[in-house]
């Protein structure tokens, strides 16, 4: 953090944003049949917004079909209605969008579906509602943010590799890709916590000595965000708390007091009107009122689903290679040294600088081991099918900005201490990309039996060329090459984070160069490693096997082209059948791998 301004945009930074544009906008991983709750029920929730100008769901339910994450509630009359279990605010911001939606989509001879309307009209409506709203409400601004956050980062330092490391490993090497690709809260989470957070350090810092200069609409904005945390996950609740008292030491004047208050209250009034029009008190969540008895079970055990800490879970929820915060993005260890460096102990800068950076430091480890302590207390810990920790979605920002500072601080040392940070984040930027980025970009949630994602499931479907949907199907082209464009500019924006030249002399880029691969490798060890005896599933087996049978879109795999082709060929192609099987006993269908292959008609030796 630095009292001028920022600096001007380096042409790395303008190319690194331009790729990342293409990776957050241009895939759709999406199976219906799978009927994600936790998507499908904040859908579900905007459409009756829209359409019905209620927060039952009832009539789309029985338009559309059941799905879990519901809450059934009486109304005054005791008859029982659905509702969204969600926090409300995704439901909320769809609604503009939606409702554009069901204006347009007519147009082009699609209209708003009834109950009469064939299954299949009613699953195209479900699926492109899915793509409006990802897109506008989730995709956009979680991009939007991460452009913000570097900008925000350069009060920290001028280094653009170890500014868009961070950003990197924050966007795209940990689980704030998966969701953001996704219609639901966790990684707006971050959106919402982190600029708080980032108001609230800011106005800190620039009016350090004239508490009456800052600013009335930086309090509000910061009440805006520190609210609307809660309005999108409940469990964000004590992170809004912390929030308000991190803001006291920044808008304790009464004007920017009450700027602050209004700003975090309309969130809390627009929870409250939901809750209260939902079940019937506006301080009552429906989660006691699931209508899944698991789920039913689950929070009705201590208060809301809340017990006694577990150090076990706090374990795993951090180290597992499975769903751990730190096991599935290597990069956000170095948050952790802003404690001794850059941070607590040692820092940079002037007075002022160092002094307000300690207080930030000590402020969102505060606000970490808070949201850690929380979750690690909760029943359903885990939540289902994930790709990393999904309740720990505000942490990748933070953590990116401890990993800064602390960087930041070796960095200065000298110019081959420059190096190496450089080196090392850019390295573990890249192996936490890989690690959980190329996961995501292949679909957003796995089967809890799933232990490591990377070579269990995401290489071999994407090698057997099961790949979500694209930006190219919108023009015609509708091959899985489309799918590894995107991965490969996903590629190009990490290496352009970890290796675009700086102003540095070849012995200094060398060094950078050896660290980023050495370290890269390193960091990736956890992902390959074998899965421990405690750990539950059959290495992906059941998985992948089971998702090559529901993928969509249908039909484009290698697997069905292989086979036409081997039809189609043949006598004449007989090596076909070798490489067909080959492709269906890598995703375990053993049965057909060993009938395809006695059907070619040579040894597999004469095949090349």
């Amino acid at each position: 953090m630095r009292l001028r301004r920022a600096s001007s945009t380096p042409r790395s930074v303008k190319v690194f944003f331009a790729l990342t544009f293409v990776v957050f906008t241009c895939v759709f991983p999406h199976i219906g049949g799978i009927n994600n709750p936790d998507e499908n029920v904040r859908v579900f929730m905007t459409m009756a917004i829209v359409e019905h100008h209620t927060f039952q769901i009832d009539k789309i339910v029985e338009r559309q079909g059941w799905v879990n994450d519901m809450a059934r509630a009486p109304d005054k009359a005791g008859e029982a209605h659905y509702f969204s279990i969600k926090g409300p605010a995704t439901g909320y911001l769809g609604v503009p969008f939606y409702w554009a939606f069901t204006k347009i989509a007519p147009r082009f001879g699609h209209p708003v579906p009834t109950i009469e309307t064939p299954p299949a009209e009613r699953i195209w409506w479900m699926r492109a509602t899915i793509v409006v709203l990802r897109l506008f409400v989730v995709q956009l601004p979680c991009f939007l943010f991460l452009v913000w956050l570097e900008r925000w980062l350069r009060k920290t330092t001028d280094d653009p590799v170890l500014r868009l490391s961070a950003v990197a490993a924050a966007g795209v090497g940990t689980n704030y890709l998966a969701y953001s690709l996704m219609f639901v809260s966790h990684a707006l989470f971050a959106v919402a916590a982190f600029p708080a957070f980032a108001i609230i350090t800011s106005e800190r810092l620039r009016f350090h000595d004239a508490p009456r200069q800052r600013r009335l609409s930086r309090a509000f904005l910061a009440g805006v965000f520190a609210g609307l945390a809660t309005l999108l996950e409940y469990h964000a609740f004590p992170i809004s708390c912390l929030l308000a008292l991190y803001a006291l030491t920044a808008f304790w004047r009464p004007t920017r007091l009450l700027a602050f208050a209004s700003g975090a209250l309309l969130n809390a009034g627009l929870l409250m009107f939901y809750q209260w029009r939902c079940y019937g008190n506006p301080f009552t969540p429906g989660h006691k009122m699931a209508e899944s008895a698991v789920f039913a079970a689950y929070h009705n055990q201590g208060f809301f689903g809340l017990g006694e800490p577990s150090f076990e879970v706090f374990k795993n929820l951090s180290l597992s290679h499975s769903y751990g915060f730190f096991g599935t993005s290597p990069f956000m260890w170095l948050g952790l040294l802003a404690i001794p460096f850059g941070g607590v102990f040692f820092s940079f800068g002037t007075r002022v600088e160092r002094r307000h950076r300690r207080v930030a430091t000590i402020v969102w480890i505060v606000l970490m081991f808070t949201l850690w302590f929380s979750i690690s207390c909760a029943v359903n810990w885990r939540g289902g099918w994930v790709v990393g920790p999904r309740f720990f979605g505000a942490a990748p920002p933070f953590f990116a900005f401890g990993a800064v500072c602390a960087l930041e601080w070796i960095a200065r040392r000298g110019k081959l201490p420059r190096a190496m940070a450089r080196g090392v984040a850019g390295g573990l930027a890249i192996a936490s990309a890989v690690q959980i980025g190329f996961v995501a970009l292949l679909f957003n949630t796995y089967p809890e039996d799933v232990t490591r994602a990377l070579p269990q499931v995401a290489l071999p479907l994407a090698r057997a060329g099961f790949v979500p949907h694209h930006a190219g199907e919108l023009f015609g082209w509708t091959s899985y090459i489309g799918w590894w464009i995107v991965a490969g500019f996903l590629g190009l924006a990490l290496l352009v984070a970890a290796l675009w030249p700086n102003r540095e002399r070849w012995w200094t880029m060398t060094t950078r160069v050896v660290l980023v691969a050495g370290v890269c490798a390193l960091g990736l060890l956890p992902a390959f490693s074998e899965p421990k005896p405690e750990e539950l599933g059959d290495k992906g087996a059941s998985a992948r096997h089971w998702l090559a049978q529901v993928w969509e879109p249908p039909g484009r795999d290698r697997i069905t082209v292989l086979r036409e082709q081997a039809e189609r060929f043949g006598p004449r192609g007989p090596c076909l059948w070798y490489k067909l099987a080959d492709l269906e006993r890598a995703l375990d269908f053993v049965a057909e791998a060993e009938r395809d292959e006695k059907r070619a008609s040579v040894p597999r030796e004469e095949c090349p």
